[in-house]
């Protein structure tokens, strides 16, 4: 458990340099739009699914 915890940590420091280490704020810009748009698709696949198999059942 302790190597796990020790693990995400390392990775959280990681993803945070290498967020530092991004100079240009177009590209910063660029990947929040990008995460919060695959997030956004999610949300609305996973919307329309239950949709659908709400409708296959009635």
């Amino acid at each position: 458990m302790k190597e796990s915890v020790d693990e995400l940590k390392r990775e959280a420091k990681a993803k945070l340099l290498y967020w530092n280490n991004i100079k240009s704020s177009r590209v910063k810009v660029l990947l929040i739009v990008l995460f919060l748009g695959v997030i956004g698709l999610k949300i609305f696949t996973t919307v329309l699914t239950f949709d659908w198999l709400a409708s296959l059942f009635s």
